[in-house]
């Protein structure tokens, strides 16, 4: 007998249809993008033991080679697995398996099997795979790539290249995916998750408005992006208003604004209005300044190849490393790079990072991010506002990284989630093709 075709229920359809729709999200590899050089660690903690790390979900081990350089193995032996950062550095330039002594150079060639003598076959048949190291400012980048390595200008800022200013660094580990901790910037979060973060205090930013500015693709490796302030509404006598695009709000007092539909002002309170009175000429002193980097590709506020989050404050710049260790753990490290010279400048700078910035913007400001990134879910569908569109715009960028595999057309088409803020960025009148 035959049996007639089920049509599927509409829940069923729904599912297929969110199957079947493109998310750039999965196309970014959830362990890192490989084809980039990558900061690993201050060149001072490397000494006479091994240093072991992970990145991009390779175990590396780190240690001098013969020129007193850093150098860079992987980590598994290839003997028999065993780890060669828990080994030893018996003699000068090399690393020694703590298995069976097998014992390596810099370049991953195999000089001895020490149990064995010298009169060891294994020597010259034998080679580790070595990664290319460059120590800059302090700082040990390591190219992770399988090709040839790419000129570290691309992926490495101008003050590395110069001995001017001073570099500061810090660090810590989040337990989120890179591709999460990377898009920690460039959107509506900031005045809402650090409203109470000391240096928004100081420097208030309130609402972002109903859109991005305009985001600017640099050289295919850099996009820019700045944080814009909601329009003031036409009245200024506390009675409601229109922004651009239609969104409907008052503005009784500088900190505070009125939403209509829920009958209340955001934020609550004006009682940080205090603080900022007291502390507001810090903002004066600080943008009086010109910026640290003029440069189109690396000055201002951005994200850059390979997950890089810079920001420009004047006095000073701050970048933001988000260094896969794994596809759930991410390192995060951080510089900040102030200009000056003189011994004095140099010390005041010193004083004031450890003592207060190091506090504010790592202990105070990126814990509040981690509060927030931390629980998020990376693998369900979205609905993204129009102040998300630098965020498509970056990981658009993404798919065109190194080592990336060509993207079809069919992938390279907006999802339902990206479609709904590319509407609203027209809307606005800011058009995708003027991004």
């Amino acid at each position: 007998m035959a049996t007639r075709t089920q049509e599927p229920s509409r829940v069923q359809t729904v599912y297929r249809e969110r199957a079947a729709r493109p998310d750039v999200r999965k196309l970014a590899p959830a362990t890192g993008l490989l084809e980039y050089w990558y900061p690993a660690i201050e060149d001072r903690k490397v000494n006479g033991k091994p240093v072991g790390l992970k990145i991009c979900d390779q175990q590396v081990v780190l240690f001098r080679g013969k020129d007193k350089q850093v150098k860079a193995l992987s980590n598994v032996c290839p003997h028999r697995g065993g780890s060669l950062m828990h080994g030893d550095c018996h003699f000068e330039g090399t690393i020694s398996c703590p298995y069976h002594g097998w014992t390596f150079d810099g370049d991953g060639n195999v000089l001895a099997v020490l149990p064995e003598g010298p009169d060891s076959q294994v020597p010259g048949k034998v080679m580790q795979r070595s990664y290319p190291t460059r120590t800059l400012r302090g700082m040990v980048f390591v190219w992770m790539g399988e090709d040839e390595p790419a000129p570290i200008e691309e992926d490495v800022p101008p003050e590395f290249f110069t001995d001017e200013g001073q570099m500061l660094y810090a660090w810590e580990v989040w337990p989120v995916n890179w591709r999460v901790a990377v898009e920690n910037a460039g959107d509506a979060h900031v005045p809402y998750v650090h409203r109470d973060a000391a240096l928004v205090l100081m420097n208030p930013m309130m609402m972002v408005g109903n859109r991005n500015p305009r985001t600017n693709i640099i050289n295919g490796r850099a996009a820019t992006f700045g944080m814009r302030r909601a329009p003031q509404p036409p009245s200024s006598n506390g009675t409601n208003g229109h922004a651009a695009g239609g969104s409907t709000y008052s503005r009784p007092t500088e900190s505070q604004y009125y939403f209509p539909t829920m009958g209340a002002t955001w934020p609550k309170h004006s009682r940080r209005k205090l603080w900022t009175w007291m502390t507001k000429w810090t903002g004066k002193r600080r943008y009086s300044k010109p910026p640290v980097d003029t440069s189109e590709e690396w000055g201002g506020m951005l994200h850059h190849l390979p997950a890089m989050v810079r920001l420009d404050y004047h006095t000073h710049s701050y970048t933001r490393v988000n260094i896969p260790i794994d596809a759930d753990n991410t390192r995060q490290i951080y510089w900040h790079f102030s200009p000056g010279s003189n011994w004095f400048t140099k010390l005041r700078e010193k004083v004031h990072f450890h003592t207060w910035h190091r506090w504010a913007m790592y202990s105070d400001f990126s814990v509040q991010d981690f509060r927030a990134a931390g629980p998020q879910r990376y693998d369900t569908p979205e609905h993204l506002s129009a102040t998300d569109a630098h965020l498509i715009m970056w990981r658009r960028l993404l798919l065109t990284a190194r080592g990336m595999a060509p993207v079809g057309a069919d992938e390279q088409q907006a999802t339902p989630a990206e479609a709904f803020s590319q509407d609203r960025q027209a809307e606005l009148g800011l058009t995708p093709e003027r991004w």
